[in-house]
């Protein structure tokens, strides 16, 4: 297993960082600072007026902070590639910290699913996270960080347990990380109310947020249909149940709609694929068990 990670991947992450810091220091202040205190209460979804959608109406002072921290936070990830996956060993105090990170970021995403005053079956029918972010704007960022971070923690740490990698994973694992900092930064408004939130703002949002469920799916599939085929058994079962669940979640977003509730499906089904490969012994058992070699014969390729 390679140990020294590639300068691409930091030079990636770096780029990823600079990037988003001129977009956030350029372009969005007049947004999330003017805009979105300035839109006339009936062009909020369904008439309903949100007063703080950026969640900093009177305290400007919070947007520079947040800048810094989310700039911050997508350095990180520099630091998780090296600690989790281009790492001599894997120690207990990585798997604590996997495991924590999972945990909370599972229990996070499924309970803000639910939070808001509307009824149960309306969270079920339309009413998405980002429409959630309209009245909790700073758990809705919260959302977007802690998801990002955990599924990608735990995708490396499952690489590196099973001694595989790919470049394919790992890239679109990272762009779909950094796609959600778009979202969070363009909630969702309906119907674009020009000239207060331009069209490019709203595909922005949708963009983002369809590259950040493709690309947190798109590691963890590539690693179960190499698995599958080389190993069988439980992966080749897991792999069809996976993207089975992919295909039901797609079928209820075209006949039922779009929502969190609905959303989260494929996000709370990875997080329990991968604690089921991570801090169990259930599919170390399934490579041993059907390899005469049993532990030196765990994946070592790169695709």
């Amino acid at each position: 297993m390679q140990t020294k990670m590639s300068k691409g991947y930091a030079a990636m992450w770096a780029f990823f960082a600079a990037a988003y810091g001129v977009w956030m220091a350029v372009f969005m202040p007049k947004y999330v600072l003017d805009n979105y205190e300035n839109i006339p209460a009936e062009s909020i979804i369904d008439g309903k007026f949100y007063p703080d959608i950026s969640g900093m109406t009177g305290a400007h002072w919070l947007y520079p902070l947040w800048v810094i921290f989310s700039v911050a936070s997508i350095l990180l990830f520099i630091f998780y590639l090296k600690k989790f996956l281009y790492c001599e060993k894997q120690t207990k105090a990585m798997t604590a910290a996997a495991a924590v990170i999972l945990v909370a970021g599972c229990v996070f995403v499924t309970v803000y699913g639910f939070l808001g005053e509307e009824p149960f079956i309306n969270k079920v029918k339309y009413v998405t996270a980002s429409m959630i972010g309209l009245e909790f704007p700073w758990l809705f960022r919260v959302w977007g960080v802690l998801g990002a971070a955990s599924v990608f923690i735990n995708t490396l740490y499952c690489y590196r347990k099973y001694g595989y990698n790919s470049r394919a994973g790992i890239i679109a694992g990272s762009i779909g990380a950094i796609a959600i900092y778009i979202t969070v930064n363009c909630p969702s408004v309906g119907s674009d109310p020009a000239p207060y939130f331009p069209r490019p703002r709203m595909l922005g949002h949708w963009a983002g947020a369809l590259i950040f469920a493709v690309g947190c799916a798109a590691p963890v599939v590539i690693f179960l249909f190499s698995t599958a085929k080389r190993f069988k058994g439980r992966f080749a079962a897991t792999a069809v149940v996976f993207v089975g669940l992919l295909l039901v979640m797609l079928v209820l977003l075209i006949t039922v709609g779009k929502s969190a509730i609905i959303e989260n499906i494929p996000m709370v089904a990875a997080y329990i694929l991968l604690f089921l490969f991570n801090f169990t012994h259930i599919y170390d058992r399934a490579i041993t068990d059907t390899s005469p070699e049993g532990e030196n014969n765990r994946p070592d390729n790169t695709v």
